[in-house]
């Protein structure tokens, strides 16, 4: 009986696209077919290192320039998608206007990353944001999103391993030079027990230049670490 109480709701009350408002075509779904079609997903060939996507490229999966003259300190950054819409609407409303709303429709763009694993020894540390921040907008959003990657490892994700321990000016002020300035001495580690020898999967919302996690993985590492892999669901990619 339940069952058909819920597949009657379904019929008469169809759940509405987060992003158009209209039906979706599949009960239970937060985007309709036309906006996750939307999506512009990044895929290989890709930057074995950074993850970017390389579209001109015939070679399959390889090291990009920029990682061939400098190579980061995390293992790998995979982001999901392109910082454009859908994807950049949905992120803004939940980072800056706590619309919780769009975390099942961020849910279905996490899930079109394909070849999600995770050992049982390994772990999972959000970007964390300064206290003062923290304070004032009421969550971290990149915990949130740790969630939606990992639903089911959520006893794995540490939150009190990784702290903001300097208050910054937002990252989206500033030009490359300015953001490596602005986040030196930025994080630290406590508990570094935790994450001795282990995989830690960083996750953020967006990457940018990567100054960010560039600079966690960094006083991660220092810290024991054994490997350090980045995702964010989103990447902002210039000229894309």
């Amino acid at each position: 009986m339940v069952k058909w109480l819920v597949v009657a709701q379904d019929l008469l009350f169809p759940l509405s696209c987060t992003i158009c408002s209209l039906a979706t075509s599949a009960p239970g779904s937060a985007l309709c077919a036309d906006c996750l079609e939307d999506v512009r997903l990044i895929s290989s060939p890709l930057c074995t290192v950074c993850g970017l996507g390389m579209r001109n490229s015939t070679a399959g999966d390889h090291l990009c320039g920029s990682c061939l003259r400098k190579r980061p300190p995390f293992h790998s950054a995979r982001a999901v998608a392109h910082y454009q819409e859908p994807v950049s609407t949905l992120l803004h409303n939940l980072k800056y206007q706590g619309d919780m709303s769009v975390l099942p429709a961020l849910q279905a763009v996490v899930d079109l990353l394909p070849g999600m694993s995770i050992g049982e020894d390994d772990r999972i540390i959000p970007v964390p944001l300064h206290v003062r921040r923290l304070r004032a907008r009421g969550f971290n959003q990149a915990k949130l999103l740790a969630e939606l990657f990992f639903p089911e490892n959520k006893n794995q994700i540490l939150l009190d391993c990784l702290e903001r321990s300097k208050h910054t000016e937002p990252q989206t002020k500033l030009d490359g030079v300015a953001r490596r300035k602005n986040l030196r001495s930025a994080f630290a580690v406590h508990k570094a027990e935790q994450i001795k020898e282990r995989t830690v999967f960083l996750v953020d919302d967006v990457l940018t230049t990567g100054t960010t996690v560039a600079e966690c993985s960094k006083v991660l590492l220092a810290a024991g670490a054994g490997s350090v892999k980045v995702l964010t669901v989103a990447r902002v990619v210039i000229g894309a």
